[in-house]
């Protein structure tokens, strides 16, 4: 600790340059713990389970071109074609594809004619065959048989009396109990729907949404001006299947446009945005990373051309290359930790303000360190190569400059 003294000495003398780099960590320890909890956060809503086959399900979405068409009786004859198609598992009809960012959405309540409260979720009107299809896990209840589904006009009013529903919006409404057999309303009515199945899970149409994962199922057909379909191909099957689905309907029924599409160019499309700020924030965080080293490497290698004079005569006192290498590292640690200091409290200020004016996560305290502790180490590592070579530095090239 004998070198404390002259090093603080020396850091006064140049407190401009110092004060610059302790600043410059500052403002990179802040943006960067803060664009890693953002990057931690969509990475982990990236990764999420969905709860479906989403490797091998297929969609088509057709639209008859007569106006008069047998809505009901094509879906029939679709599904039973599809089904029988070899590579195909299973195929099912709904009013809605997922991860497509393109549903419908209710209120739902625990007691009839309720208006104020309740909870969110997305639902789906589908068949018996949704299950298998999607290759949902039903972990309570049953699913839906033919004999429960019901075919509806667009402009009909009907409401369906059972539901099968995921394990979180099941949750949501009965906490802590099996919501199998008990009831919830749509709206201000007063016609319960029994929940008769639960799954584990299905993240819905809207992934971003903040009740993704809040779905509800109807057994129910509702005719209109299209229908869509969801395939699930046996795996390593889905690209053969693909190729086949839209020649399948078209050459059973010429008179409509078929749109095929798969389901992980949904769940492609739907997380976008999300890779998009995560390759972006990556990159600022590394380049913020990267520009402080160079400022690192730039500011010793400055004090070492201006200290060659003193390092010789050190050397020629008895200093070991050890003892000037470790000389230039400590003094760097110690520009580094005072940066890192009020970075830690400029990071913590920002996150509190990202958190109440743009609902970002809030920055958790290993993760503050483990960015602190990087940044310290990137620094040490980037004064390591110029306090090398401050220490090679002989006593005879030194004495030349008296």
């Amino acid at each position: 600790m004998f070198e404390l003294k002259p090093m603080l000495s020396a850091l006064w003398r140049n407190k401009v340059s110092a004060l610059l780099i302790a600043l410059q960590l500052a403002l990179t320890l802040a943006i960067v713990s803060n664009a890693s909890v953002i990057v931690k956060d969509r990475m982990e809503q990236v990764a999420r389970p969905t709860g479906m086959d989403v490797g091998n399900i297929i969609a088509a979405t057709y639209m008859p071109i007569p106006t008069e068409y047998d809505m009901a009786g094509a879906v029939v004859a679709d599904l039973d074609l599809l089904r029988s198609t070899a590579g195909v598992v299973d195929a099912s009809a709904t009013n809605q594809i997922p991860l497509s960012g393109s549903g419908s959405a209710g209120t739902y309540f625990t007691e009839p004619n309720q208006e104020i409260g309740g909870e969110n979720a997305n639902y789906y009107q589908v068949d018996s065959h949704f299950i298998n299809t999607l290759g949902l896990n039903l972990i309570e209840g049953r699913s839906f048989t033919p004999a429960d589904e019901h075919v509806i006009g667009p402009n009909d009013q009907y409401h369906s009396n059972m539901a099968v529903v995921s394990k979180q919006f099941a949750e949501k409404l009965y906490p802590g109990e099996s919501a199998i057999g008990k009831f919830f309303y749509s709206g201000a009515n007063d016609n319960p729907v029994e929940i008769i199945g639960v799954v584990e899970q299905h993240l819905g149409a809207w992934p971003a949404w903040s009740r993704a994962g809040n779905v509800v199922f109807y057994p129910l057909l509702v005719t209109g001006n299209h229908k869509r379909y969801m395939i699930r191909a046996e795996p390593g099957q889905r690209d053969e299947v693909f190729k086949k689905v839209e020649d399948l309907l078209n050459k059973r029924d010429p008179q409509r446009v078929v749109h095929v599409e798969t389901l992980s160019e949904n769940l492609e499309r739907t997380y976008i945005s999300d890779n998009i700020m995560i390759k972006v924030l990556s990159l600022v965080m590394a380049l913020l990373t990267f520009i402080v080293a160079l400022g690192i490497i730039g500011l010793t290698i400055f004090w070492i051309n201006q200290r060659t004079k003193q390092i010789g005569i050190r050397r020629a006192l008895g200093a070991t290359r050890a003892n000037i290498s470790r000389y230039f590292l400590v003094e760097n640690a110690l520009i580094a930790g005072t940066g890192l200091g009020l970075g830690t409290a400029g990071a913590l200020i920002i996150n509190q303000l990202m958190v109440s004016e743009f609902s970002q996560p809030a920055l958790t305290l290993p993760l503050l360190t483990v960015c602190a502790i990087v940044l310290l180490l990137v620094s040490i590592a980037a004064a390591l190569m110029p306090a090398m070579r401050a220490a090679n530095i002989s006593p005879a090239m030194a004495t030349r400059s008296v």
